[in-house]
C-alpha cells in the first residue's frame, strides 16, 4: 500500500511540469517589430500575425 502512494505521488510530481497551461492574450503584429521585447531567455516573433514567444 505504502509503496502504491509513494508511486502515485512520483509520479505527480514528475508529470506536473508539463501540466501548467500558461494562458496568453493573443498579440496581433504584421512585423517582428510590432511584438514586445521581452529580456535574454525569451524571443518574440510575429508569426501567421501573431506574437509568438520563443525560449532560447
Amino acid at each position: 500500500m505504502a509503496q502504491t502512494l509513494i508511486s502515485v505521488f512520483a509520479l505527480i510530481l514528475i508529470l506536473s511540469p508539463f501540466l501548467v497551461v500558461t494562458d496568453r492574450d493573443p498579440i496581433y503584429c504584421k512585423s517582428d517589430a510590432d511584438c514586445p521585447k521581452e529580456s535574454y531567455p525569451l524571443f518574440v516573433k510575429c508569426v501567421d500575425n501573431f506574437c509568438d514567444f520563443i525560449i532560447v
